[in-house]
């Protein structure tokens, strides 16, 4: 089975030295334990809604700073391209096993949106989805990883 819509092998090496530092950088940035160096500075940008000065829509607004924005492209990007980067032996069985990683990754990030929305409140919920932003992602790729690791441990299957 052709799988047109993944990247080319080459990107997961690469993109796991944007996903690292990415991660770090969020985290400081997420507990504001960031260097003063992470602040990108501030300028107009259109905004399609601010819902912080006068709940705007279609305006532009003045961003104190791009950090936020930059590290969340960074990692979101970095994710992609490692989830969703072709095996040097792609095949219909690691097809089926990237699908089953989705699936259950999918099913998994459900819960813990429920569970984290039942039982956390105020502030700290604005942190959890913070972290839910990116967990789906996560959890595929820990879960695929896993299960390829797995497959090639359990078959005699040559890469």
């Amino acid at each position: 089975m052709k799988t047109n819509y993944l990247l080319p092998t080459g990107f997961r090496k690469a993109v796991w030295c944007m996903f690292i530092p990415g991660v770090i950088l969020g985290i400081l940035y997420l507990f504001g334990e960031y260097p003063s160096w992470l602040n990108l500075g501030g300028s107009k940008a259109f905004a399609l809604f601010d819902g912080f000065s006068d709940t705007q829509t279609f305006s532009l607004i003045f961003n104190d700073s791009w950090t936020e924005e930059f590290i969340i492209i960074l990692i979101a990007t970095a994710l992609l391209f490692i989830g969703f980067s072709r095996e040097k032996d792609e095949d219909e069985c690691i097809a089926n096993i990237r699908m089953n990683a989705l699936v259950w990754a999918i099913i998994v990030n459900t819960v813990l949106l429920i569970t984290g929305t039942l039982l956390i409140f105020g502030l700290p919920y604005f942190t959890f989805m913070s972290i839910y932003m990116f967990s789906l992602m996560i959890l595929f790729i820990a879960k695929y990883q896993w299960l390829i690791y797995r497959f090639r441990k359990n078959s005699s299957y040559d890469e």
